[in-house]
């Protein structure tokens, strides 16, 4: 019963809080709605420090959640979008540069870490998704472990309901590539609520 109310009454202060976000910048729309919402979070790829997220309200309902990619391959200037696979929403959109730097696209703002609710409670570690933007994604490490990414999110009140068997889509962006630079680089974990 405690977990109920607590679950009502995070969602009651979400929704005031968020739908006053979203009159102040439409793009992130964080008003729950019977289509779901896919709460995004970057993390620091060398450090694993939360630097922010946003919220996307899907255009409809949907009966799953799958991020697919649209991918450039950076000659010298590529880029990388993310996708709901079954309503073709945006999730995400960046540029990559080789032997430079190139730079999110869409959203074009995110929340800062000092906009989100944290709790005294961790939530449970969902099973972690490896997002490649293609099959020749060498660059991606070959041992991850997510918990340390995880960890830095999970005392959000955006993740407060998560489960064991909520699936955690986790990309790893490079915006810099070649002779790119670790520290330019994050992780995007996209949850679908």
């Amino acid at each position: 019963m405690r977990t109920k109310l607590f679950l009502f009454s995070t969602a009651i202060l979400f929704m005031l809080n968020g739908c006053n976000d979203a009159m102040e910048n439409p793009e992130i729309t964080v008003c729950p709605s019977d289509a779901g919402m896919v709460f995004t979070f970057m993390v620091d790829y060398t450090t694993n420090r939360f630097l922010g997220g946003y919220t996307l309200t899907l255009p409809r309902p949907v009966d799953s959640f799958e991020p697919v990619c649209e991918y450039h391959s950076p000659g010298d200037f590529g880029d990388v979008a993310w996708y709901d696979k079954e309503t073709g929403a945006k999730l995400f959109a960046g540029t990559i540069v080789w032997l430079g730097k190139g730079e999110r696209t869409f959203p074009e703002k995110t929340e800062p870490p000092s906009s989100f609710v944290t709790l005294d409670i961790s939530s449970k570690t969902p099973r972690f998704k490896t997002l490649y933007h293609d099959e020749y994604d060498e660059m991606m490490p070959p041992e991850v472990d997510y918990r340390s990414v995880w960890d830095a999110i999970k005392n959000l009140q955006n993740t407060s309901w998560v489960s064991a068997d909520t699936p955690a889509y986790v990309y790893l962006y490079r915006p810099s590539v070649g002779a790119g630079d670790p520290k330019d680089w994050y992780w995007i974990v996209f949850l679908k609520y």
